[in-house]
């Protein structure tokens, strides 16, 4: 059997496709989104939680709209590693120049692989003996929508809590709660306009 056709290497085969896929679906996204609008309020940082993913993160606000891309890679063939993601879209429902509250639809994923060798210790040669390699995979996934706060302060930066109703599912099983997003991040351009019902 080749390298090729082992089940590890189709794993990542797969996994791989499915960033690209991922990856696509973001630039379509981001280009039907008009010229006219793109130019409002961008912001970079860092995101958390059970509907945002976690990693570094870029949001773009228009209008009354915005949308949250959240991505952490780390990687490694042998090791294995974190691959973590997700979009969030809102909609501002007010939004002054100190606070806003906003509605939220999120979608999340994590796939997780750990690799390490399981060896059984001998006393008489003060040595590990019988090694065997070990690997464990996860994967998760959440969606669901929520209401979310953010505040302004030190001109640019940005705080964010949101609650979301995440509807959980992946290696950890199925289940349905209340798991928090927050996010940090400088944001630049326009700021949003004030915001009103």
């Amino acid at each position: 059997m080749d390298a090729g056709s082992t089940p590890a290497a189709s794993t990542i085969l797969k996994e791989i496709k499915i960033m690209k896929l991922l990856h696509t679906l973001s630039l379509l996204i981001l280009m039907l989104i008009p010229k006219e609008v793109q130019a409002k309020s961008h912001a970079l940082g860092f995101a958390a939680g059970s509907t945002y993913g976690i990693g570094l993160s870029y949001s773009h606000d228009w209008n009354h709209n915005g949308i949250q891309f959240t991505a952490l890679p780390v990687w490694d063939q042998e090791d294995g590693g974190l691959v973590a993601g997700g979009i969030n879209l809102k909609k501002n429902f007010h939004h002054n120049e100190m606070v806003g509250i906003y509605g939220s639809f999120g979608l999340a994923g994590m796939l997780m692989r750990d690799v390490w060798e399981d060896c059984d210790w001998d006393e008489e040669a003060n040595e590990e003996i019988n090694c065997e390699t070990e690997t464990e995979e996860s994967r998760n996934y959440a969606v669901g929508p929520g209401v979310g706060m953010e505040f302004s302060f030190w001109e640019n930066m940005i705080f964010r809590f949101e609650l979301p109703l995440a509807v959980r599912n992946g290696t950890d099983g199925f289940g349905i709660s209340p798991i928090p997003n927050a996010a940090i991040m400088y944001r630049w351009n326009a700021p949003p306009k004030v915001l009103k019902f």
